[in-house]
């Protein structure tokens, strides 16, 4: 499996930030606030939302600044004793760094805390976890970054946060920025991906960089190319949004009924929302004991479903559905559960993408050839398809013909040729078709219709 993209190229320095130029300029004029001593705000807030460079902006500046730094995610540690164990004791005023060289604060070294969700702390788990946010900053002689996306509600919660903590807006990022990013990845990976495709990734991200990246490695995970076709695969974001909240909350529920409960709302059947859960099991399960529990009553829930496809008997769905979410939910014995920001599109889907344009430009060009060789779609396809497809890949004027005769669209030429349809060569055998057909009407030669007449076949 590829190594996670958003990771790989994520900015190393503030100056690579892309779209938040100004927001990155605040932070940077907060860092450098240290080097005079404490200052009156030890504390910064990167406000805006998901997928807007806000994490990306944290790291970089440790980089920028040579701190070291410690990432906490809130939504983890949700209780006091959390907060202060764990970052309490990285803004402790002399520190260790990861390599465990001793950090002197009078020296200018600095530990940079990082608490991403820090606004997640309202739950009925938050057990002072806020309070304790507010007590280390207070106590703090180390810069301290919290990031939110919902910074009224960290206020609302924590009204002391606005005078200790100076904040940065994080916008959303323009289709053109993402759009940019996006082109970057590509070339890096050396993968061609057409404009349609780029187009319908940054219109579904909305904004969100994390996802655009994520929904482009999903495309071309195992390609080196991707065709216009494979931007169907792309789901709207919104819906997306959706399914990952429940996801998270199934994965996580102590119950059946409260695993069950978390998919009620979503508009998905038991067999699409099976492929979403099989998809990302590996990632919510690390225990290997608890990772087969869980494909135990996946496959137990695959079983309903064959019989419900089978009988038409929808009312196994229920069972299905109980075996899918409480019984996988509650596989988990051993360990914490990781943090997902994002769950994972689910390959099945992908692979059933990617076969409906084979499909389809197979189905027009024996629907063309099956009139004119008065034999049906089906044998052509397994008995006549292949060996032409060998065929006029050496032989031109073969190929030239069965444009002229056929009708062959460029569609068609590609399909023939194993290539896409803006490819080179497609482009310049059309248009020489297209200019010996106009050169054979100028001449009042005879039309294609005559020719096929006169001609039994084109080779």
């Amino acid at each position: 499996m590829q190594d996670e993209w958003t990771e790989k190229y994520r900015p190393k320095k503030l100056s690579d930030i892309v779209g938040n130029e100004e927001a990155a300029r605040a932070l940077r004029r907060w860092a450098d606030s240290w080097s005079k001593g404490k200052p009156r705000r030890k504390a910064i807030v990167l406000r805006g939302d998901p997928g807007t460079g806000k994490t990306s902006a944290a790291l970089a500046l440790a980089h920028d600044m040579d701190w070291d730094c410690i990432e906490m995610n809130a939504s983890d540690h949700r209780n006091a004793a959390s907060i202060r164990k764990v970052a309490g004791a990285g803004a402790a005023g002399q520190t260790f760094s990861a390599t465990g060289e001793f950090l002197v604060s009078s020296e200018g070294r600095r530990k940079l805390v990082v608490l991403d969700e820090a606004d997640n702390l309202f739950g009925r788990e938050d057990l002072g976890g806020a309070k304790a946010i507010v007590e280390t900053i207070r106590e703090s002689n180390q810069p301290i970054v919290l990031i939110v996306n919902d910074y009224r509600e960290l206020t609302r919660k924590s009204p002391a946060i606005r005078n200790l903590a100076d904040n940065a807006y994080f916008s959303r990022l323009t289709r053109q920025d993402v759009a940019r990013v996006l082109k970057g990845v590509s070339a890096k990976e050396n993968i061609e991906v057409p404009d349609e495709v780029l187009d319908r990734i940054t219109e579904n991200a909305n904004g969100d960089m994390r996802a655009a990246i994520n929904d482009l490695q999903m495309l071309v995970e195992g390609r080196v190319s991707l065709v216009a076709q494979d931007s169907e695969v792309v789901g709207k974001r919104n819906q997306l949004k959706e399914l990952n909240a429940a996801l998270r909350d199934m994965f996580g529920a102590d119950t059946a009924k409260k695993a069950r409960d978390a998919t009620l709302d979503l508009d998905m059947t038991p067999d699409d929302l099976e492929k979403w859960i099989e998809e990302n099991i590996p990632r919510e399960m690390l225990s290997p004991d608890d990772l087969a529990a869980a494909f135990d009553f996946l496959a137990r829930s695959d079983i309903f479903l064959g019989r419900t496809r089978r009988l038409q008997y929808y009312a196994l769905w229920s069972y299905a559905k109980d075996l899918m979410t409480g019984g996988v939910a509650l596989a988990r014995k051993h360990g914490p559960r990781p943090y997902i920001g994002e769950y994972r599109f689910p390959g099945y889907f992908i692979v059933l993408s990617r076969a409906k344009g084979p499909k389809a430009a197979r189905l027009a060009i024996t629907s063309k050839m099956s009139s004119y060789f008065h034999a049906p779609r089906r044998v052509l396809a397994t008995a006549v398809l292949p060996l032409l497809s060998v065929m006029v890949k050496n032989d031109r004027e073969l190929l030239l013909n069965l444009i002229r005769e056929l009708g062959l669209d460029e569609g068609d030429v590609a399909f023939l040729m194993g290539t896409d349809p803006d490819d080179k060569f497609v482009e310049g055998i059309m248009t020489q078709a297209k200019g010996a057909t106009d050169s054979d009407d100028d001449k009042g030669n005879a039309k294609p219709s005559d020719r096929a007449k006169r001609s039994a076949h084109p080779f």
